[in-house]
């Protein structure tokens, strides 16, 4: 096998993802078991989801739809059943249908990001709850002058490694706008590849409301330096470890969700907020967005 010279975050995160090392596909069972946090099982979500869908009944007198994108094992989509909500019920993910899911949801499986371009003219609600934070992105880390470097991944031991200062003007753009790298030694993840999802999945929507709930932040907070470590870690056993990208751990980085909302251009309202009742008082934020 040919090891490559250099591995960029972004695609070695790939492979973790969807690839050969993929964490969510591989002969280990049921990856969800390893998460502490999952926000589909609050009635909150719940609730939410069902102002929602009221609101999207009122702009159309046809069938409503609720895709819930990175459905995992079915959760939400079980309890909205059980609720007896009036739409079509259609789950999406990477693994595949759980087998003691109710018959009268749908189910495909695949990667949502090519998924959400076949599946579209949707009227209702589509969720994604801890899915944007999934989706590999690079990130930096500046000098002791504040110029910021490329984080790279290891060919051989798969673990972050410092690299050449970042050139590529998109990347650098992405971050002059949405997160400054203005102090030294600070890390910072670019999110034009979530951005590029999230415009991808809203666009599976002809009319009604789009709802992302993730560990995320906002400008505000990133000017601040509340994030200056930077958020990529991994997941296992339901406990952070360093993140090593050979699929022995989930790898995830909050969202930079304000960056994602404006991704969907054309969102006609947009509403950020913390998710204040988030399990384990984890860093949830949730974008409610609505199109027509």
């Amino acid at each position: 096998m040919v090891v490559p010279d250099e591995l960029t975050l972004a695609d070695a995160w790939e492979e973790t993802l969807t690839g050969d090392r993929s964490f969510y596909l591989g002969p280990d069972g049921d990856p969800y078991r390893h998460f502490a946090t999952d926000i589909a099982a609050s009635p909150e979500i719940l609730g939410l989801v069902g102002q929602l869908l009221a609101l999207a009944g009122e702009d159309t007198t046809g069938p409503l739809t609720v895709v819930d994108v990175g459905s995992g094992a079915g959760g939400l989509l079980t309890r909205l059943a059980l609720a007896g909500t009036h739409a079509r019920l259609i789950g999406i993910d990477l693994r595949p249908r759980p087998p003691d899911l109710d018959p009268g949801i749908d189910w495909i499986t695949g990667d949502a990001r090519q998924v959400a371009a076949e599946l579209g003219g949707i009227h209702g609600v589509v969720v994604a709850h801890e899915f944007l934070d999934d989706i590999p992105c690079e990130a930096v880390e500046a000098d002791d002058e504040g110029r910021p470097h490329r984080l790279l991944i290891d060919p051989v031991s798969r673990e972050l490694q410092l690299g050449e200062p970042l050139e590529d003007p998109a990347q650098r753009a992405w971050l002059d706008h949405w997160w400054p790298v203005t102090r030294p030694f600070m890390r910072a993840e670019i999110g034009s590849r979530r951005d590029a999802a999230w415009a991808s999945i809203t666009g599976m929507l002809d009319r009604g409301a789009a709802l992302a709930i993730d560990y995320g932040h906002t400008r505000d907070e990133r000017m601040a330096g509340t994030w200056d470590g930077g958020t990529l870690t991994g997941y296992l056993d339901g406990r952070t470890v360093t993140p090593i990208a050979d699929g022995s751990c989930n790898l995830t980085a909050h969202v930079a969700i304000d960056a994602a909302g404006a991704a969907a251009t054309r969102a006609r309202t947009t509403r950020i907020s913390r998710w204040t009742t988030a399990p384990g008082h984890a860093d949830f934020i949730s974008l409610v967005q609505t199109f027509t």
